[in-house]
């Protein structure tokens, strides 16, 4: 028998070392990646980057190139030979394969440059057809036309890109259209036309049906025209990762069974620190992660590519709003063991990248320690353990206790050998010894 252990070494610049983000970057020793991979790459949401800092991030560090959020405005800095938009796409057309691009598409923000000639049944109407509230709220039962005008904006912007080079991957920044029932099941129960639809089904069931029917119609357009795309995901296509922490967890999100083929691949987004208690505590993230992670499998979808990031500045937090690096990569580790095969770095403070850098970089090094483990991803199976999940009790935990709640461990099975893949975090950041009883290998 044979056990793989992963194991390590942080190895980053300091920003109080580098005067500037590239500086950064080609400061600290860049991680090796397995030849040949096929990890999906990495890409990111947060404060711009520059062109030489972007190429750096693909060059060394498993990032896609990225091209930007898509505008009107970025895809008009096209026509200019010499803007970052049109080296980007010159880069990736001339080695798609060392290069690969990353697309933003944004309704959320182009929608407002066209959002009055939505048609009238787009909004939530009373009985007498005014807006309720006079708000302009999207409606379960808006009219197909809306969608198909939202994708044809956004195929519009993408054709010129594609035009010029491959588009590897696109992420959809989602926060746009139909809601949660948290958020606006009030003017939905004021209207007399979504009372009709839902009949006597219950909310979380209409709803999610409605929201999967109405963004289907613009993933699809845009799958269909980059078929040779690697990866389209729609911000955030999860199994709950909050399902049963508490009594209405389901009012503040939409039913996985219908919402998955929405995206390639299911993506959950769990932010340090944001609605959870970070590494330990009663709600820590790997928790939640296994949570989703337990649904996915249930349903066939085994792999992932999250919305991840180590915090962000947030006064209410002070120095607790940022995790520390080490501690952020033995969580990352612990989510590529679970079937993570690539993600998306978050970043909400755009006017400053310094604390950002060293988040990217640890989402890289962690990408290139599992491209050399790949086969136990794409050929292994994550074992459940011996115990079901705190939250969803119906479903396995997916690790190992330890009889310390600060040590968490997550195993791998190779489905062909005789091979474990074994990941031992200690998620509060102190050095110590542990136990654990592995099937078919003991103690």
């Amino acid at each position: 028998m044979r056990m793989t252990a992963i194991i390590c070494l942080i190895c980053l610049a300091s920003a109080c070392h580098a005067r500037s983000t590239l500086e950064q970057l080609e400061q600290a020793p860049a991680p090796h990646f397995a030849d040949a991979h096929t990890l999906l790459p990495l890409s990111f949401w947060g404060p711009s980057f520059s062109f030489e800092e972007r190429r750096e991030l693909a060059d060394n560090w498993g990032f896609c190139l990225i091209f930007g959020r898509l505008t009107p405005k970025l895809v008009e800095e096209l026509d200019d030979p010499e803007s970052d938009a049109s080296r980007t796409c010159a880069l990736a057309a001339d080695d798609p394969a060392k290069y690969p691009m990353h697309v933003i598409v944004a309704p959320a923000f182009t929608i407002r440059g066209f959002v009055d000639e939505l048609p009238p049944d787009t909004w939530c109407r009373n009985e007498a057809g005014e807006l309720i509230d006079g708000k302009k709220t999207y409606s379960p039962e808006a009219p197909d036309e809306t969608f198909e005008m939202i994708a044809e904006a956004e195929v519009e912007m993408l054709r010129p890109v594609l035009e010029r080079a491959p588009i590897t991957i696109i992420t959809n920044g989602g926060e746009y259209g139909l809601s949660t029932i948290g958020h606006h099941q009030q003017y939905w129960e004021q209207d007399p036309k979504v009372l009709a639809a839902k009949g006597d089904r219950d909310w979380y069931d209409y709803i999610s049906q409605r929201k999967a029917h109405q963004e289907l119609i613009i993933s699809n357009r845009i799958r269909e025209l980059v078929p040779d795309r690697r990866l389209y995901i729609y911000y955030h296509t999860e199994a709950s990762h909050h399902r049963n922490r508490y009594s209405g967890w389901w009012r503040w999100t939409w039913d996985y069974e219908y919402m998955r083929p929405v995206s390639d691949i299911p993506n959950t987004s769990i932010y340090y620190r944001h609605y959870n208690s970070g590494f330990t505590g009663d709600m820590d993230m790997l928790v939640m992660a296994l949570n989703a992670t337990a649904q996915q499998i249930d349903y066939g979808d085994p792999l992932s590519y999250n919305w991840v990031t180590a915090g962000w500045p947030r006064e209410d937090l002070g120095d607790e709003a940022i995790a520390d690096p080490e501690r952020y990569m033995g969580y990352l580790k612990c989510y590529y063991t679970a079937g993570m095969i690539g993600g998306a770095a978050g970043y909400f403070a755009y006017e400053d990248a310094q604390e950002w850098v060293w988040q990217l970089m640890c989402l890289g090094r962690v990408h290139a320690l599992f491209s050399h483990l790949e086969d136990f991803l794409r050929n292994g199976k994550l074992l459940p353990g011996p115990e079901m999940h705190v939250w969803s009790t119906e479903l396995p935990a997916y690790e190992f206790p330890t009889g310390d709640e600060g040590t968490r461990v997550l195993a791998r099975r190779h489905n062909e050998r005789d091979e474990w893949l074994i990941t031992a975090w200690a998620a509060s950041g102190d050095a110590r010894e542990v136990e654990v009883e592995g099937p078919d290998l003991g103690t």
